[in-house]
């Protein structure tokens, strides 16, 4: 297996872009977010998308095949809410296990195409982990809401490596608690399963720079110094320019690689994006210039036309050194 670590030495690897947007542009209706599988199901599943893993396999494929077609190094699997917390909303949690190996396999098995295609450039598949909400909120008050995260994280990520993943990325993290226990989980996991995989971390931010717990960034930095992290990084956030300076801040003070991926903005009421690519494209340039990243892509709103234009910005580009390095 290719060692990504050594790969981000010599080059700035491309990340894939956003993927309920991009499912939302093939309009899917209740009958397909059921498929044949869920025809019955007690609870209505639009909007569910983890389990199109299951029942629209082919919208997942077209999309990651979109990125790689455009040249992603890294596809993200479409996991960002598949754990049993999150799915027991739709009365899924059972198939948390099943949606993650679906989605981790699915991705394994395209990436694995295309590096045959090319070994030069070969590809790898992030096992998303979002955020988990108790409720309406993160927090963590009781030991009750320790374990039960703990153990969501735990189902989660152990079968995506079962799956085949490459890396986990621990993403759109809120709140530096909510991490710890990410970590913990997946630490415990690759024990278990004597499979080590790196980890990537990535916060989002608020105006003002900090987490949206109110943590800064050096704090968080801080708190994480303990584990064995490939690469911390700002996603989905206010978008690209109002990242930039708290990017700049991540690349001094972290030893780690840089990965940032903003969303097109925050949407209106109809969801629509403000940030067109090319405006997008014309800030995330300067992060490739001034090189404070080591992978870059894109979040909510984005498109394979991103990761095309960006595919060329990357090409012979300086990657960020680490002030560890």
């Amino acid at each position: 297996m290719n060692n990504i670590g050594n790969i981000l030495d010599k080059r700035i690897l491309l990340l894939d872009g956003a993927m309920g947007t991009m499912i939302q542009s093939y309009a899917p209706d209740e009958t397909t977010f059921r498929g044949a599988r869920f025809a019955n199901h007690d609870i209505n599943l639009l909007g569910c998308y983890d389990v199109l893993n299951i029942t629209a396999r082919d919208i997942v494929k077209d999309i990651h095949s979109a990125y790689l077609d455009a040249g992603a190094d890294i596809i993200t699997t479409n996991t960002f809410n598949a754990n049993a917390i999150s799915l027991a909303r739709y009365n899924l949690q059972e198939y948390t296990t099943e949606i993650n190996l679906s989605a981790a396999s699915l991705a394994r098995d395209i990436a694995d195409n295309y590096t045959a295609l090319n070994p030069d450039k070969p590809r790898f598949v992030a096992g998303s982990v979002g955020p988990i909400f108790i409720g309406s909120t993160q927090s963590v008050s009781t030991d009750e809401d320790y374990a039960q995260l703990k153990d969501a994280y735990t189902q989660q990520i152990t079968a995506l490596i079962i799956g085949g993943v490459d890396v986990l990325l621990i993403e759109t993290i809120c709140e530096p608690y909510i991490a710890h226990i990410a970590i913990h989980a997946a630490e415990k996991v690759m024990k278990q399963t004597h499979c080590t995989i790196p980890i990537m971390l990535s916060v989002t931010t608020t105006p003002s720079g900090t987490m949206v717990s109110g943590e800064t960034l050096a704090n968080f930095i801080k708190s994480i110094s303990h584990a064995n992290i490939l690469s911390v990084g700002i996603n989905c956030s206010y978008g690209a320019m109002e990242i930039l300076p708290h990017l700049r801040t991540l690349a001094q003070i972290a030893p780690h690689y840089i990965s940032v991926h903003p969303n097109a903005g925050i949407p209106d009421k109809t969801g629509a994006y403000p940030h067109t690519t090319e405006e997008m494209f014309h800030i995330m340039q300067t992060f490739i210039q001034e090189g404070v990243v080591n992978i870059i892509g894109g979040c909510c709103g984005t498109t394979p036309q991103l990761t095309a234009l960006l595919s060329h910005a990357v090409e012979g580009a300086t990657p960020h050194l680490s002030p560890n390095q």
